[in-house]
Parts: C-alpha cells; structure tokens; sequence
C-alpha cells in the first residue's frame, strides 16, 4: 500500500460504526399482503380431504307465480317434500408443502454488525407471501375453475365501447361491467351474499389509470364521500387515496394487490413484473375475517386450506460452522365458491 500524507479521510479505518449501523432494507411485512384481505384460511386437520358443496337452487325454487306447490288446504294431506332436499357433492383438496431457505456461514454471523440470520428469515417470508399471493391468483385467474359465464370480457359487456382506463362519464364503461359482474353473483347466490362483502381486486397499474380516467375522475367530484377519502380528511384509513381512489368504488371495497415478482435469476439483469395482471381485474367475496372455520358455511370465494401455517426455523450445524434456516408452509388455494366471483378480461 503505497503511503501517504494524513488527511481527513485516511486516519481512520471505515466501519458501519460511522452510520451509527444505519440497515437500508425493503423486507415487507407478511401481515401487509394484500392477498390476507381477499382470501380465507381454513386450518386443515389433514393434508388430504373433501370439502362439501351444497346447490343453492333448491332455497330459491318456487315453479309458479301463486306458489301452488306448497299450498295446503284444510282438510287436505299435506304437501310431498321428497323432491325438496337440496343436493350436494364433497370436493377433493390436497394441500401442498413448500420451503424457503438460506445458508450463512458462522463468520458472516459472527463478524456481521446486524442481525444477519434474522433478516434474512424476514426475507424468506416476504418470499413465501409472494408465491402465496401468486398461487392465490393463479386459482383465481383460471378460467377453468370459473363458471363460464362469470368470466367476462369487458368489450362484450353490453353497451360498452372500450376499455376500462379509456372510459368516460358518458360512457360508463367501468360502473356497466361491475353491474353486470354483481348481476351475475346476485343471480347465482339467489342474493345470499351480502354486498358489504365484496371486493373489486385491481393491482396498481390499473388503479393509476382509472385515477386519471374521466369516468372515475367525475365519479369522484360527484360523491363528496369519496372525494373526502381521496383528500384524507376523514379520519378513517384509505391505502388508495396513494393511488387518487377511495376505499369503495360503486360500492364495492377495491382492493389495490401491489405485489411484485422477480422472474430473472440471482445476479442476472433484474425482471420484476406484478403477479396480478393488469387487463384481469376481479371481483371475490370474503366474508368476515381473514381466518375462516375448518367444517363451518362459509361462500368466500377464494379458501386456502392451511394445514401447516408459515413457520420459521433456524439450525446450528456444527461441523460445518454454519446456520441454517427456512420458512415453512403447507396449504392449497381453491376457488370453492365460483358463483361469487367474477374474473373480468381485457380492461386494458
């Protein structure tokens, strides 16, 4: 090393001392994942089980407008109900197990001046989050787990002439598809599932642009409830007035899945993209809390059977002077309640 004159930056030896240990770190919060406000776990007491799926038709049926079926005179026998049973199938689930790890060497532990294996196990579940949020979505986005008709392509709703984000006040083109979308539920649920319980899933791309479109532009100078939430001069939360949009839109909660991906290879040219696309927003029902009841009624339409939550693990080995460590789950997603969802095509 060649010697030099003292000067004011080389009379020292640089440490993380000097930042006072200052960590730049965009870990995400597991709990702050979109995907835990439009799904449902159910805790599975086994890997492999059936679920049971009752029709609907049957609480709804009445063949004539004077419901002569049922009437019962005096003096008469009552009514047969041998044909009034409702039908049902139990359905197949089985949950699958997935590992996110990580090796460090016992001097990196050591010498590290942060704590090295705890970070990078809040990696591994920000890791595990995103492919559970991916695995979500692609259950949701099949068009096979759907019934056909609640797969709706935005340019064959009747009465539109375009895309989502070019819409405006005149044309409707976004309040129509949701009209038609909650149609379709209320038609298929026989109205059994209560409004307050559905969500419009957009991802963040989708939500700029319906932001800047004049449709929802207007819509917001027209509701004064909506237009506070936007400003943020109510004191109630509303994580899309990031976006310029409020808590409900129509009067459906919108939910905005922000989640990112990377798809490229370790120390290869980073490629992020959104795991929710942007032409294929949807409508889902979950009603009450993240956490559902394993046997219980329940119409959310996306059901993750969880038969081992996420679980995080750390082993000292030894011999070879390292740690290691993995987050653990077990689950499946299924669309279990198709007739309350709705998977639109083409916004953009």
């Amino acid at each position: 090393m060649t010697a030099v004159l003292p000067g004011g930056n080389n009379t020292f030896v640089p440490s993380h001392e000097a930042s006072g240990k200052l960590v730049i770190d965009y870990s995400r919060n597991v709990k702050k994942f979109d995907v835990n406000k439009y799904t449902q776990i159910v805790k599975a007491p086994k890997s492999i089980g059936y679920y049971l799926k009752c029709t609907i038709d049957e609480g709804g049926r009445i063949l004539d407008d004077t419901a002569l079926d049922a009437l019962w005179n005096d003096g008469e026998n009552a009514p047969g109900g041998r044909d009034g049973t409702s039908e049902h199938e139990y359905k197949a689930f089985q949950t699958a197990r997935r590992q996110w790890a990580f090796t460090i060497g016992d001097k990196a532990v050591d010498q590290a001046t942060w704590d090295i294996v705890a970070q990078n196990a809040q990696r591994k579940a920000q890791q595990a989050m995103t492919a559970r949020t991916m695995l979500a979505l692609n259950a949701m986005l099949t068009t096979g787990n759907h019934i056909s008709s609640h797969v709706v392509d935005i340019s064959a709703v009747s009465g539109n002439t375009g895309t989502w984000a070019a819409s405006t006040s005149n044309r409707q083109d976004i309040k129509r598809s949701l009209n038609t979308a909650r149609e379709l539920i209320l038609d298929d649920t026989l109205a059994a599932v209560d409004i307050d319980d559905l969500y419009l899933v957009i991802n963040s791309t989708l939500a700029r642009q319906l932001a800047e479109c004049q449709e929802i532009v207007e819509y917001i100078k027209g509701s004064p409830d909506a237009l506070a939430q936007v400003r943020g001069d109510l004191r109630t939360s509303n994580q899309n007035a990031f976006y310029g949009l409020p808590a409900q839109l129509y009067g459906l909660n919108l939910i905005v899945e922000k989640t990112r991906r990377v798809t490229s290879r370790k120390r290869a040219t980073s490629t992020k993209s959104q795991v929710l696309p942007t032409a294929t927003p949807f409508i889902c029902a979950r009603p009450g809390s993240l956490e559902g009841t394993y046997g219980a009624p329940s119409f959310s339409s996306l059901t993750c059977f969880m038969y081992e939550e996420m679980t995080a693990e750390t082993k000292k080995d030894k011999d070879n002077r390292r740690t290691s460590g993995r987050v653990v789950e077990d689950y499946v997603f299924i669309l279990t309640a198709p007739e309350t969802a709705v998977m639109f095509q083409n916004a953009v």
